[in-house]
């Protein structure tokens, strides 16, 4: 009733800015959080808006409580304060809001705004993710792989990232693929397992998880056949999406002629792109091929490196024009 009530009056008066603000103020104070702010956004002004949201904070709107919280943490429009965005992240957590419950546990593990306590970070991070915060739900899945604030418990870990990899958190089923990739107090190397996880991460945007794909391609293993086309695949993918670990395995590919045909300029090209992006062992495959280990003959004329650096200088360009259309 109060919320068609206020819609009437805005529709009426447009152009009374003052009226309009004092409407939304009370509209968030009453607990219309939404409508007061829509208000306040056709009012287009700021401060005003702050006035709705801390109006209704102060009424015990959970999602009001947590804004605050965000803007104070930030200093967005507000002097940064991490104590008061600790305040109103426990006042929104305390009302049964899983994202508060989920950030209040990370200012414990990171000591923002409150004294660093793993153990009580570990207790709102379990009330958010048994609220089904994803995010939460991934953070119990490391704490019990690391052991911070719980006892360390493989199986709880798995269990907790599994929740969030329902909700395809990234984080989760990168965390899987490499649990099943590597064998963890008493869970197996499965290769097939870690490969799955690893696919789902991709499908979610995870770059991070392509190079653990190629890596298992490039060297086959339980429950997956080696195949070098594979592996240059997902190295190739990360590396054009410039990852540095992506461009030295891509690079190392192109020297052996491993599912790709040799080819030591396009190496050279890959080697140096990893190392502008400071993966430091991508210079030792440089010096080999440019001859600057006395022990080693050049592999590369001065006149194929100076090639290699022009595709090297087409790359970063295309890589600019891609981020100048995001």
């Amino acid at each position: 009733m109060l919320a068609d009530v206020a819609l009437n009056k805005f529709l009426k008066m447009k152009s009374n800015r003052k009226a309009i603000f004092t409407i939304a103020i009370r509209l968030a104070a009453s607990g219309l959080v939404v409508l007061g702010l829509t208000l306040c956004v056709q009012a287009q002004d700021t401060n005003f808006n702050f006035q709705a949201i801390q109006a209704a904070a102060e009424n015990g709107d959970a999602k009001a409580q947590y804004f605050l919280a965000k803007h104070y943490a930030k200093g967005d429009g507000v002097p940064q304060d991490y104590v008061k965005a600790a305040e109103y992240m426990r006042q929104s957590a305390e009302r049964g809001y899983a994202f508060a419950q989920n950030d209040l546990g990370v200012y414990y593990a990171k000591g923002w705004g409150v004294q660093q306590d793993y153990r009580e970070a570990a207790k709102w991070y379990q009330k958010a993710a048994e609220n089904g915060d994803a995010l939460a739900q991934y953070s119990m899945g490391l704490i019990y792989f690391e052991g911070r604030g719980v006892p360390t418990n493989a199986q709880e870990s798995l269990k907790w990232y599994k929740k969030a990899a329902e909700h395809n958190q990234p984080d989760a089923l990168l965390a899987l693929g490499y649990i099943y990739l590597n064998g963890h107090e008493g869970i197996p190397i499965d290769y097939k397992k870690a490969r799955r996880w690893f696919q789902k991460a991709v499908a979610q945007g995870c770059v991070g998880a392509l190079n653990p794909l190629g890596f298992i391609h490039e060297h086959g293993g339980v429950g997956v056949d080696q195949d070098f086309k594979q592996a240059v695949k997902y190295y190739r993918e990360a590396a054009e999406k410039n990852d540095a670990e992506g461009q030295m395995n891509l690079g190392r590919m192109y020297q052996d002629g491993s599912g790709v045909k040799s080819d030591l300029v396009e190496a050279y090209k890959w080697f140096y792109l990893a190392s502008q992006n400071e993966e430091g062992i991508a210079n030792h495959y440089l010096m080999d091929l440019a001859g600057a280990n006395p022990l080693n003959e050049p592999l590369l004329t001065s006149e194929q490196i100076a090639e290699a650096i022009r595709r090297t200088d087409q790359f970063q360009k295309s890589i600019k024009r891609e981020k100048s259309k995001e």
